[in-house]
């Protein structure tokens, strides 16, 4: 189970608030003040929210990022993945978080992949590529693949 440390710095962020709203996953450790190991993901509650994981993965969020959007930095960074929020992203829809599996696919839908050839590559079915593909553009609200492509590198979900 991986662990999240909430740290409060120089912020008027409750750090029980944050951490709260991180126990709603329900399979994160989550933890306030104390030292974090090297192993654990951690929140710095300041100016911006940072966070930073054990592989050296980061994210920095606006401190009015929805809880949505702070699960999903988190869960990111727990992935070995780093997160950036842009000020070109205030308009962007919020949308049901994308799972380390769909965020997978997702990559390989952006290279153009068949169901069949992203089953290949990640050693599922072809019929299971197409349930994540169905949800990943249900998540997006895309109608075509390349709609969702458009969105995911709009939103910065996935890259080229």
């Amino acid at each position: 189970m991986p662990r999240v440390v909430v740290v409060a710095g120089a912020s008027s962020l409750p750090a029980d608030g944050v951490a709260a709203a991180l126990r709603a996953v329900g399979d994160w450790d989550v933890r306030t003040g104390g030292a974090a190991d090297p192993a654990d993901a951690w929140l710095l509650l300041g100016d911006d929210i940072v966070v930073r994981g054990p592989h050296g993965a980061t994210a920095q969020l606006a401190a009015d990022a929805s809880a949505a959007r702070l699960r999903a930095a988190v869960a990111a960074v727990l992935e070995g993945l780093s997160v950036r929020e842009s000020p070109w992203l205030a308009g962007v829809p919020e949308h049901e978080p994308l799972t380390p599996r769909e965020l997978e696919v997702f990559e390989l839908l952006g290279k153009g992949l068949s169901n069949r050839d992203i089953g290949g590559v990640l050693g599922i079915s072809a019929h299971t590529a197409k349930y994540h593909v169905a949800r990943i553009l249900a998540k997006v609200g895309a109608a075509t693949r390349a709609e969702a492509v458009r969105e995911g590198l709009r939103w910065g979900l996935i890259g080229l």
